[in-house]
């Protein structure tokens, strides 16, 4: 499992693995915003898809 993570209007979204999201965030802060959950490429297609001006 793969989140789509956004911090700040202001940065691009990340990719984070499921291990790599719990250690980096506590789910329980509102510090984050968890936009998407899925497969690497169903993240990659949603990030394509919502914001095609970012590069990754």
């Amino acid at each position: 499992m793969y989140y789509v993570i956004r911090d700040s209007e202001k940065y691009p979204p990340s990719i984070l693995k499921e291990d790599d999201y719990f250690q980096w965030y506590n789910p329980m802060k509102k510090d984050h915003r968890v936009e998407f959950r899925g497969s690497m490429n169903e993240c990659y297609d949603y990030i394509l898809t919502r914001y095609p001006n970012t590069r990754m």
